[in-house]
């Protein structure tokens, strides 16, 4: 009795999940000018980056290293983390902060002419510090921006994904030198 009713309870919360639109993150569909990309970034070993790296392979695009050998460029422009004051508690110990994590991003040819206009990806979070707990919230506050910038490198993989981009992709056409005759 117990398998059937353990089975059941499997595919149920299997059936639940994927109701309420859940897919786990990973693999996506890129157009087949995305194949061989190249990142360009300030930030060439920093944690966007490197979530960014590990998506795009994951979505079996091959990361070249000079961006003349590549296809496409996904160029970050900007990668700003910045801390907002909010609060203080009516003890004066209680700090609550916003934590902000804002990309700019934009593809581009490897002759650097855009392919799409530059878009912004925003995250934000709320945390509160204690005056007693400085040291084990600057950890807590390192986490929370690893974890805002994982999301937006998934959020920049689906936007690069989308129809949009792959339509902008496809019609895309460098312009034409003049001809000197």
């Amino acid at each position: 009795m117990m398998p059937i009713l353990r089975t059941f309870l499997v595919v149920f919360l299997i059936g639940l999940l994927t109701a309420c639109g859940f897919r786990p993150q990973g693999k996506l569909k890129l157009a087949p000018a995305l194949s061989t990309i190249y990142l360009e970034s300030a930030d060439p070993y920093g944690y966007l980056e490197r979530m960014l790296r590990q998506y795009l392979k994951m979505s079996h695009a091959h990361l070249v290293a000079k961006p003349e050998l590549a296809t496409a460029v996904l160029k970050i422009i900007s990668d700003e983390a910045t801390q907002e004051f909010l609060s203080v508690s009516s003890t004066n110990q209680t700090r609550q902060y916003n934590l902000r994590v804002r990309v700019i991003f934009q593809l581009t040819d490897p002759q650097g002419r855009a392919i799409t206009v530059p878009q912004t990806i925003e995250e934000t979070r709320s945390i509160t510090i204690q005056s007693n707990q400085i040291l084990g919230n600057s950890n807590q506050t390192t986490l929370f921006y690893q974890q805002m910038r994982r999301s937006i490198a998934y959020a920049i993989m689906n936007r690069i994904a989308s129809k949009e981009v792959t339509q902008a992709i496809l019609t895309y056409s460098p312009p034409k030198l003049a001809n000197p005759t």
